[in-house]
């Protein structure tokens, strides 16, 4: 498979599918009663608690262009705010790792830092629970409740957060790369889709749209795991994922998620 393509998707990460103007200044956090009541029910829908940390296995299958690609995926997490996305096919290999608003990229041997644009949406989102926990704990992040909408035929509610960084006023100018649009079923809160906008920077940067769709939430020592997920990016199916496996408080540590 192209190695740029694969490179694209492992970081699946922190979260519109509708660009942001690139002169907004954040200054404070917004936040909507409604939409915070709305993520507060999807976290306890997945179980409410936060494992110390998660292990999951699964296999994934990767198109690009007439390429398809079988493999394997592993996904750490451990807290909030640190995850690692590993991927792994017959000739090549790649992981996204994230902590506290840093993250790396490792392709084969070779390991990049990448900038704090590109980082904004590093974080796994691939188990919701942590990251939407995380999302409600920051009182940095913005919360917006859009409409009552429909996706393939089912009820959702959506919703948009953005991480301002109010509280750091050195790194506002990130508020633009850290917008996230968050569809939860309307009757059961889970959710159902996750999009955002990856960029490596501002100006003329790419604007490249990132969509994921979960599937088959089951629940493991009470907390709800998508067992499946599928991934677009600008807007053409990229890869489907499906969780084999999940464990809870292994005693992962911050060698795991050691940022370059």
């Amino acid at each position: 498979m192209r190695m740029a393509g694969m490179v694209l998707l492992v970081s699946l990460g922190f979260l519109t599918s509708a660009p942001v103007d690139s002169q907004q200044t954040a200054t404070s956090a917004q936040r909507d009663p409604t939409a915070v009541a709305l993520l507060q029910y999807s976290v306890r829908a997945m179980g409410g608690n936060v494992p110390s940390d998660s292990v999951a296995t699964g296999n994934v299958t990767i198109v690009a262009g007439s390429e398809t690609s079988t493999g394997t995926i592993r996904i750490l997490t451990r807290g909030t705010s640190q995850t690692s996305e590993q991927i792994l096919l017959p000739k090549s290999s790649a992981t996204v790792t994230y902590s506290g608003g840093l993250a790396s990229q490792a392709v084969n041997s070779y390991i990049t830092s990448l900038v704090l644009e590109r980082a904004a949406t590093s974080q796994s989102v691939c188990f919701p629970l942590p990251f939407l926990a995380g999302v409600l704990a920051n009182s940095d992040v913005s919360l917006q409740y859009v409409a009552l909408e429909t996706l393939n035929q089912q009820s959702v509610q959506h919703l948009r957060l953005q991480n301002s960084f109010a509280s750091q006023p050195n790194l506002q100018r990130l508020a633009e790369f850290a917008v996230f649009d968050l569809w939860l079923d309307a009757s059961t809160a889970l959710p159902l889709r996750l999009s955002f906008i990856r960029r490596d920077g501002g100006g003329s940067a790419p604007r490249i749209p990132v969509d994921m769709y979960f599937m088959v939430y089951k629940t493991v020592s009470g907390l709800a795991y998508p067992s499946q997920f599928s991934i677009s990016v600008n807007g053409t199916p990229w890869a489907n994922v499906t969780i084999l496996s999940v464990t809870f408080n292994t005693g992962l540590t911050d060698s795991s998620f050691s940022v370059q």
